[in-house]
């Protein structure tokens, strides 16, 4: 019978890897919205064409989520 302690290393292992790789997606957006920000101003001021906004706000969005679970397995990885 496996059970789920909480100073199991396979446990702190595997949360380890997802805080990890969801702090991998974190940089690459990191990187990856501002230069969509600045496309967008640019777009705006050459065509006046507001259309490049709404993915730069709906990536924010979008990993806003990711973003709270990096945080929630930073402070249990902590805790342990």
């Amino acid at each position: 019978m496996i059970t789920n302690n909480p100073s199991d290393p396979q446990n702190l292992k595997t949360l380890t890897k997802q805080r990890d790789f969801f702090k991998g997606l974190l940089i690459g957006v990191g990187i990856l919205w501002p230069l969509i920000i600045a496309a967008a101003f640019y777009f705006y001021y050459k065509k006046n064409s507001i259309a490049l906004f709404i993915p730069s706000i709906t990536v924010f969005i979008g990993f806003l989520p990711i973003y709270l679970r990096f945080k929630s397995l930073d402070a249990e990885i902590k805790s342990k």
